[in-house]
């Protein structure tokens, strides 16, 4: 009992000492969004809403803390809360930085993977004018979260202003239930800003898996062809007659590249603004067909209030390349597993944002939004509401 209560008395005495040495700064974000689907024809897939008011999908609340350890190092540490993940707390970013000079920093741990122009505050509803950022381009998937290493590094070009990005590392983690990791991502990103106008533009590459699908593809395989005599045995398909007609390895994504490039542009002049961003990315010699995303706003500040337009769209390449087999009914197979994931996804809306700010560090958002399916001809109408935040 005594070295435990010396141990406690230790450790608090040394935190004490620690705090006393750091120099420690708290901030914050959040925000307390409801919505529904009104007219739901569809229910879209990334929007997260029914036919029911919803408080919590979109909801969230974050600490961060960022602590100086001397005049070259410092760490930061991002707590969030998510409404759609029960609120369970989470280390959303939790990394070390160090200063190679006033111009170049170096970061190791957890940060945001800047696959986008926002990416880095994609989180922060009061750092844009939606209410939340184009879901078409911004998704909301885990893996926007890399651990690994960044450099990063501003510089004056002319009268503007150029930051440039480097990350190296990985990521696991999961996507719709599916066990998904990306390795030995390597990512670049560059955006320059003069006056009123910028431009972005970032590539990245990694090697993708998903870890648990194969497992679900093998199973759909039996249901839909094992009453024929089909049989799958180590990965490769088998017709009744007992000839391979097929390598599994070409359906799942085992260490697959995959290839993200995007770019975007922003306009901030006379109380017009303008965003556009696109992207496109694809994994190879498996499932996953290119992906082609994109949005395109455009707005108006009055006073305290911004009115935004905003279309966006998503759409997939469907080559089935996939669909390699001597068998036609392996072929079927293939297809038709490629068209559930796929074809219930592409999808174009066209909204109206509105954004108040209230008081210091408030904004009130309010949205309306008709999604629209390009596959069945389908809508669905969103409404949001709600307050963003910072502190």
């Amino acid at each position: 009992m005594k070295k435990t209560l010396l141990a406690s008395s230790l450790l608090t005495a040394i935190l004490a000492s620690s705090v006393q040495a750091a120099d420690i700064n708290f901030s914050g974000y959040g925000s307390i969004r409801g919505g529904l689907l009104v007219n739901d024809d569809i229910t879209p897939r990334y929007y997260g809403y029914d036919d029911k008011v919803d408080f919590k999908n979109e909801s969230l609340f974050a600490l961060q803390t960022k602590a100086t350890l001397n005049e070259k190092w410092n760490a930061t540490l991002v707590l969030q809360a998510r409404g759609e993940e029960d609120f369970d707390v989470e280390a959303r970013w939790a990394y070390l930085s160090y200063e190679l000079s006033p111009e170049t920093t170096l970061s190791f741990g957890r940060f945001a993977l800047p696959y986008f122009r926002n990416s880095d505050t994609q989180d922060i509803g009061y750092s844009h004018n939606y209410t939340r950022l184009p879901t078409s381009v911004y998704l909301g998937e885990e893996y926007d979260i890399i651990e690994g290493i960044r450099i990063m590094h501003s510089t004056f070009v002319g009268d503007g202003d150029l930051t440039l990005k480097g990350s190296f590392g990985s990521f696991s983690g999961e996507i719709n239930n599916s066990g998904f990791e990306l390795d030995n991502i390597i990512q670049g990103s560059a955006e320059y800003t003069y006056e009123w106008f910028s431009i972005f533009a970032g590539i990245l590459s990694a090697d993708a898996s998903f870890t648990t699908i194969g497992a679900s593809f093998d199973a759909g395989f039996n249901a839909a062809l094992g009453g024929a005599g089909y049989e799958l045995r180590n990965g490769m398909a088998y017709n009744p007659l007992g000839t391979a007609v097929y390598n599994m390895d070409d359906l799942y994504a085992d260490e697959d590249s995959t290839l993200y490039w995007s770019t975007g542009v922003t306009i901030d002049h006379n109380n017009w603004l303008v965003n556009a961003e696109y992207a496109s990315y694809e994994i190879d010699d498996s499932f996953s067909e290119q992906t082609e995303v994109m949005y395109f706003s455009v707005g108006y500040r009055f006073d305290k209030a911004v009115v935004s337009f905003v279309h966006q769209d998503l759409d997939n390449n469907f080559d089935y390349e996939q669909a390699n087999s001597s068998d036609p009914y392996v072929n079927s197979f293939v297809k038709a597993t490629t068209d559930s994931l796929f074809k219930p996804l592409p999808y174009d809306a066209q909204g109206i944002h509105l954004r108040y700010d209230a008081d210091q560090g408030v904004a009130y958002k309010l949205e309306y939004t008709r999604i629209n399916n390009d596959l069945s001809n389908e809508n669905a109408d969103l409404v949001t509401f709600g307050i963003d935040f910072v502190y």
